[in-house]
């Protein structure tokens, strides 16, 4: 196992007891989980700080560049967390956009924070109006995300974005048996929590009350998931919005 922080190689100065790497296929952010054997507390004198940088590598997988997100320390061991996502990208902003397209606002938040953006299978949908509301800026592309189908990860200093049923639907790469996974492994499928059907409403200025309701074929039993806060402009975004929600909410 290799460990750079902030760009040096400390691999051979530390001892690590355990390694968890939480890499997600998006929606939340990817996430490292370090103890080390700390005896002699050379991580007090080595002062790490939140915000530095730290990337594991091992046998030819690697975390992606990730940011120190949380420090502890008890006696004999120091415990390390860091997340894909920088700490300034936790400040909460209020927004507004005219006429933009969906390919635009993400190059352009992925942008503020220095990072690449990658997209896969996406229609550049184009709104009249975005209202970003005291929220983080990857939070709020990622309620954009789930409005249109698409699924938003933050890795290795890249925003990546991908269309979720374009990807399902390819052919797998690679068939992965349960005796391949090391150590405990969790499988669940959720009867509990699920929607019959969507309804997104906005009351527009100019178009009036924009309403939409999706039940899908084969609709699982449950309640009606509502949607009232979502700025919509036309009728075909609310459907688009009603029908990818729903999606977000059931896929589970």
């Amino acid at each position: 196992m290799r460990i750079l922080y902030e760009g040096t190689d400390i691999s051979n100065s530390i001892a690590v007891n355990k390694a968890d790497i939480y890499d997600n296929a998006g929606g939340i952010a990817d996430t490292i989980e370090l103890k080390m054997t700390d005896t002699e507390g050379y991580w007090s004198q080595w002062k790490p700080q939140k915000g530095d940088t730290i990337e594991v590598t091992d046998q030819g997988a690697s975390s992606g560049l990730m940011f120190i997100d949380q420090l502890e320390q008890e006696r004999g061991q120091f415990l390390l967390k860091a997340i894909s996502t920088p700490l300034d990208a936790k400040t909460c902003r209020t927004k507004a956009w005219e006429n933009i397209r969906f390919l635009a606002l993400a190059e352009e938040i992925a942008g503020q924070y220095g990072f690449t953006l990658q997209t896969y299978d996406l229609t550049d949908w184009q709104y009249t109006r975005l209202n970003q509301k005291d929220q983080t800026d990857f939070e709020f592309l990622r309620q954009r995300c789930l409005l249109e189908g698409y699924m938003l990860k933050i890795t290795n200093r890249s925003v990546i974005v991908y269309n979720e049923q374009h990807q399902e639907s390819e052919p797998a790469a690679e068939t992965i048996y349960v005796y391949d996974f090391d150590g405990r492994y969790n499988f669940q499928a959720i009867s509990s929590g699920l929607f019959h059907s969507c309804v997104v409403e906005y009351e527009s200025s100019t178009s009036g009350l924009i309403t939409s309701e999706f039940t899908p074929q084969s609709a699982p039993a449950g309640g009606i998931l509502r949607e009232k806060e979502t700025l919509i402009s036309s009728q075909a975004e609310a459907d688009r919005f009603s029908r990818n929600l729903l999606r977000s909410k059931n896929k589970y």
